[in-house]
């Protein structure tokens, strides 16, 4: 039988006279980290493919022509005037007669609401522009916007939202009080 020489530190080994070559620690482990870059790597290249073309379903639901639907018929129901008296500390300055009416879908029920509530959206009407000094009243130059943003705000309060579609300023003047 043959001589084994087996040196302590893993340089060398001797077997039937040949040197062989010594173990590398961490190769293993370099490996290992190598095959989860890749992972990772391929992973995150997959995901930022799928984020930037999207999917299947929405391109296919941009081909297709959009459905444009029919606007809905509208008619105009009138208010009576509205009377607005303007005071300062001076007392009545001057009066603000404004007529409105009301855009709503002709045919519809939330028309006939309207009409039905008429009386307690007049009369809230009157509240909400009484209530405040309307701005410009003092030097006769009424803010239209104004008038018609308080009326919105009103509309959509008592009745909910999409039953008036537009307030409609048909006329208004003011008249020294």
């Amino acid at each position: 039988m043959a001589d084994i020489n087996i040196s302590v530190d893993g340089v060398s080994d001797e077997a039937d006279g040949e040197d062989v070559a010594p173990k590398k620690k961490g190769r293993g482990k370099l490996i290992l980290f190598g095959l989860i870059g890749l992972l990772v790597l391929g992973g995150a290249g997959g995901g930022a493919f799928v984020f930037l073309t999207g999917n299947d379903t929405e391109v296919a639901a941009e081909d297709e022509p959009p459905v444009i639907e029919k606007p809905p018929e509208l008619t105009y129901i009138d208010l009576e005037p509205i009377f607005i008296q303007v005071e300062t500390g001076k007392g009545v300055l001057q009066n603000v007669v404004v007529e409105l009416a009301l855009e709503v879908e002709l045919g519809n029920s939330d028309a006939t609401r309207v009409k039905a509530e008429m009386p307690r959206l007049y009369e809230a009407y009157l509240r909400t522009l009484t209530d405040r000094p309307l701005p410009g009243a003092d030097s006769s130059d009424v803010e239209v916007t104004h008038i018609k943003n308080r009326i919105r705000a009103e509309n959509l309060r008592l009745l909910g939202p999409g039953v008036v579609y537009d307030v409609v300023l048909k006329n208004m003047w003011v008249t020294e009080g």
